[in-house]
């Protein structure tokens, strides 16, 4: 036997597998670089803010009433109000509506589903309304900013669009449809306004929708609320990796219970239903549950 030529073969065999391993490793990966990336990138445009009347707290780990964890990408507390932000590094079409439980990311040649992130957003919110009680609800604004999107087509429900001559009690809604920009088209689409707490935003828009806003929170409140939310933070490896677990247990329990015909959100009965662009599975007891997804998530 040629002890040399199998010694070849085997070595050659270590580094074909060594080099599968690392390119399987970079392709897992690049989703969460993506996102990292995203996140650098909306932290810098924060960073234009008036300091005098903006604190920015950038990637927290809160823990959550069921002993669990929420991650947040960026809050800003300021005179305005105290920002949530969610970010996505998505490009393409995103294509969605404010109570489904998915959105579409639609691209040339292909198409993909994402968990909203404004119920993502939801429960963040309500984790940092564990920490901050005395804090009234109508403060925190829920903001999922799209750092390379082309177009945001996402709709409200019961939309109401308001009218001057009708008092303000009257407009529980205001929708700014997508329409994408005259000179540079491949640009993201204006800001998509659910309501003045719940905002889908481009990076443009961002900064200028904190700014805009009437002065809400005294300045000498500020430091007070962003203490409170670094003392109750969690750090370290170990709280990340369980937290990125416990999110991948949510997504299959969920997965789960649609395939088996139940809401995942109240236990109520999935049925088809018929809407303006087709069908899709709604909850049965709608419209106190709005539960809504795709077909295709049942099979």
């Amino acid at each position: 036997m040629n002890w040399s030529l199998l010694t070849g073969i085997l070595a050659g065999f270590v580094v074909a597998l060594s080099l599968l391993i690392l390119i399987l490793r970079w392709r897992n990966g690049r989703a969460a670089r993506k996102g990292r990336k995203g996140e650098r990138i909306v932290a810098k445009e924060l960073n234009t803010l008036t300091k005098r009347e903006n604190i920015i707290l950038n990637d927290l780990l809160i823990p959550t009433a069921n002993d669990r964890t929420s991650q947040i990408d960026h809050i800003v507390i300021s005179t305005r109000g105290i920002f949530v932000i969610e970010t996505k590094s998505l490009a393409g079409r995103i294509s969605g509506s404010e109570h489904a439980q998915y959105w579409r990311q639609n691209l040339a040649t292909q198409s993909r589903s994402l968990y909203n992130p404004l119920l993502q957003n939801a429960g963040h919110i309500k984790a940092l309304r564990r920490i901050l009680k005395d804090i009234d609800e109508s403060l925190f604004i829920s903001m999922v900013v799209f750092t390379e999107a082309w177009r945001l087509d996402i709709k409200a429900d019961d939309i109401i669009i308001p009218r001057r001559w009708l008092p303000d009690r009257h407009i529980r809604r205001t929708f700014i449809p997508s329409e994408q920009r005259k000179k540079r088209w491949w640009k993201p689409s204006r800001e998509v306004r659910l309501d003045e707490t719940h905002i889908v935003a481009p990076i443009e828009e961002l900064t200028q929708e904190i700014s805009r806003r009437k002065k809400i929170i005294p300045r000498h409140d500020l430091q007070d609320i962003a203490n409170r939310i670094r003392e109750i933070s969690l750090d370290g490896r170990t709280q990340q990796r369980i937290h990125k677990e416990y999110a991948k247990e949510t997504s299959r329990n969920i997965s789960r219970e649609i395939r088996q015909g139940n809401c995942p959100r109240c236990g109520g009965r999935l049925l088809v239903k018929r809407g303006d662009h087709g069908e899709f599975i709604g909850c049965e007891n709608y419209p106190s549950c709005r539960f809504t997804c795709s077909i295709d998530r049942m099979h």
